[in-house]
């Protein structure tokens, strides 16, 4: 028997029982979809369900963590040491909503070092990108539902779960989940849109459960959630504990690497002739101009990290006429500035994988614009001369 369990959860004050939602794949079928638990009563409902089955895989919609230098600025070195201090303070937090939160009547935005994580800068489908945690009020909120869900992942650890990526990977396991990843750019707040996503390719969703799939976002989101996350249970069970110091830290939402999940987009594996720089649809443009665009890295190796191409497909930069080749450096330094200021980095890496020996894996031209910070390594000396780690040094030790 295998089993995945997906939550939509809920920061609300009042009526959270109505809006948390738990859908369950069991044996490739959705065998639950239902609503009616406290934020403490599905936390011990599933600490129950893994006492039964210890291979229970569970995703969460909620942020596990904070921006990194938010808990520098506290002396944090822990997430476990975040979830003990959101649990002692968070209700203070969304109470006074002082910086860096923000969102109530009267708090606005404030200028912060970062509003997200790194794994939420790529977090973007269609030009649609989550939110900032610090926001607890408005529209699209979720910095209160992370901030009442983060202290339930030291129960959950304390109860045998490990938690993804900052534990060796175990069964049972849970890890983040953002929906909008897994359910594609459908438009959910319209129920008949919902009901045609579920009916073009579900046949894990019983046709009784499906009217109550799309009757709310919430329930849609639990359902296309589970199921999909069964259909990569194998991947999600062979994850790695993260070795990033930063990611450490911050976390990481879960998503198929390998195609969007629900309807996926061609892929280099069906189309031969597949370039996911030329799909529109997987691209996050942040930046364009006439011949050149500007677009988030689906893996980010930093907050920030911008990749800049020609719009013409070309393996080569050095391919394109001058006068493009020119808009795509032009548009470089206009993302440099943008996200100086921005993100206020220490320094940029900048530079071109130019051929599948140079590490190009991607035969659309591009140029990584990364955002560097202190720390971010422990010696940063020899920058992109580590292409070539033996040769790279030639300073003495």
């Amino acid at each position: 028997m295998t089993r995945t369990i997906a939550i939509d959860w809920s920061g609300a004050k009042t009526g959270e029982r109505s809006k948390i939602w738990l859908a369950e794949v069991r044996d490739g079928g959705l065998t639950r979809l239902e609503c009616g638990r406290s934020r403490e009563d599905v936390i011990r409902h599933v600490v129950e369900e893994a006492t039964r089955d210890p291979e229970l895989i569970v995703g969460l919609d909620f942020a596990f963590s904070l921006p990194r230098w938010f808990l520098q600025q506290r002396g944090i070195t822990s997430v476990e040491a975040l979830w003990s201090a959101v649990a002692r303070d968070g209700e203070d937090w969304l109470d006074g909503c002082e910086p860096p939160f923000w969102g109530r009547p009267g708090k606005k935005k404030p200028d912060l070092p970062g509003q997200f994580r790194i794994t939420e800068e790529s977090a973007r489908v269609a030009g649609i990108g989550a939110k900032s945690v610090f926001q607890i009020g408005g529209a699209g909120a979720v910095g209160t539902g992370s901030l009442r869900g983060t202290p339930h992942l030291a129960t959950l650890h304390s109860e045998g779960f490990a938690v993804w990526p900052f534990h060796a990977v175990r069964l049972p396991l849970v890890i983040e989940i953002y929906p909008r990843l897994l359910t594609g750019p459908v438009k959910k707040s319209r129920q008949a849109d919902r009901e045609s996503f579920l009916s073009s390719g579900f046949p894990e969703i019983p046709a009784a459960d499906m009217q109550k799939a799309a009757s709310s976002e919430d329930a849609f989101d639990a359902a296309v959630s589970a199921v999909v996350m069964a259909r990569h249970r194998e991947d999600i069970a062979r994850l790695e504990r993260a070795s990033d110091p930063t990611e450490l830290l911050e976390g990481r939402i879960w998503a198929p690497e390998r195609a969007t999940p629900a309807q996926a987009l061609p892929s280099p594996a069906g189309n031969a002739d597949y370039c996911p720089f030329c799909d529109g649809r997987a691209q996050r443009v942040v930046a364009e101009t006439t011949d050149a665009v500007a677009i988030r890295d689906r893996y980010p190796v930093s907050r920030g990290h911008t990749l800049v191409l020609p719009k013409t497909h070309s393996d080569s930069l050095f391919a394109q006429p001058p006068a493009v080749q020119r808009q795509v450096w032009q548009l470089v330094a206009d993302v440099r500035a943008a996200l100086e200021t921005e993100l206020r980095p220490h320094g940029f890496t900048i530079g071109v994988n130019d051929g599948r020996a140079a590490g190009q894996t991607v035969p659309h031209a591009h140029v990584h614009v990364i955002p560097r910070f202190e720390g971010d390594v422990l010696d940063p000396r020899g920058g992109i001369r580590w292409v070539l780690p033996n040769r790279a040094a030639y300073w003495p030790p």
